[in-house]
């Protein structure tokens, strides 16, 4: 367990430095005396992808923070040959809230260890240990086996898978670490219940909540052909920005959006992503 806390404790350092780093970086955009405080980057991700350079108008905390989001998505911080398959299996409303419900399968993961659980909300200063004690069953699904005093769950009812419940708001990305006892085995996954996302033409477009009003976006864009030539526009208030890029080898895009408007509370952000034969858009609201 110590370990586990010492891993804990790492990655919270880490996260409340980029969100202390990136909350000051907010406010200075809030009052810079340019239009807009908007800022777009290209995508993010590796230096070996293609057209995976950074703008500077996005600060250097918030293209950390979204490159450790766009590695938890694609699980890329997981021990290899581990993964998760999430399956829904109830959507249904809670005094009038959204409330999704999930199963979580592991493959390649070890079954004889006992695990912690981690979270990462968006309205949090960084991750901590959410669940402790937690088994995996046969068929790799999260539990709370309850059969031993280290593990959690009731010896009344052992094996009892975990429902992982949210209550999301739209857009909201939950970030997820599953960690061994022996610290030998993490496995990183994120899930975003309620996506806001269009697609057209088999292309998707998406815009992922980073931060509780939206200050920080991850945008992302799915089904494009490898390498493919992209153009991508925003467009908030009067004020229209954009450029051309390219998808990376998967026919992915990752991009981040700062969208707070100098002098607004709140607003509307248009997108756009084109390439040779979808061109996926949407709008999405931010601010208070």
């Amino acid at each position: 367990m110590a370990k586990v806390l010492q891993e804990l404790r790492v990655l919270a350092a880490m996260s409340l430095l980029v969100f202390s780093s990136l909350t000051s970086a907010q406010a200075s955009l809030a009052q810079d005396k340019s239009p807009s405080a908007q800022a777009t980057e290209k995508p993010t991700g590796p230096p070996s992808q293609s057209g995976a350079s950074t703008s500077d108008e996005v600060p250097a905390a918030a293209r950390q923070m979204l490159e450790v989001t766009r590695k938890w998505l694609k699980g890329e911080m997981s021990t290899p040959g581990v993964s998760a398959e999430i399956h829904e299996y109830s959507r249904t409303n809670v005094d009038g809230r959204l409330a999704v419900r999930y199963h979580v399968f592991v493959t390649g993961a070890p079954k004889d260890q006992n695990y912690t659980m981690v979270s990462w909300p968006i309205n949090a200063r960084g991750p901590s240990a959410s669940m402790e004690g937690l088994s995996l069953l046969k068929d790799g699904l999260i539990s709370c086996a309850g059969r031993t005093p280290e593990q959690c769950g009731d010896p009344n009812k052992i094996d009892d898978p975990v429902e992982f419940t949210f209550y999301p708001a739209t857009g909201e990305v939950f970030r997820m670490a599953l960690i061994s006892q022996d610290q030998k085995t993490k496995l990183f996954f994120a899930i975003v219940p309620d996506p806001v996302s269009k697609s057209a033409n088999g292309c998707v477009l998406e815009v992922i909540r980073l931060l509780p009003k939206h200050e920080l976006v991850l945008v992302r864009g799915k089904g494009f052909q490898p390498n493919e030539d992209l153009e991508f526009k925003s467009k908030t208030y009067d004020e229209e920005k954009g450029g051309h890029s390219k998808a990376d080898a998967q026919g992915e895009f990752v991009t981040g959006l700062m969208p707070f408007f100098k002098d607004k509370k709140s607003g509307t952000t248009d997108l756009r992503l084109k390439g040779a034969t979808c061109a996926p858009a949407l709008t999405f609201q931010w601010g208070d």
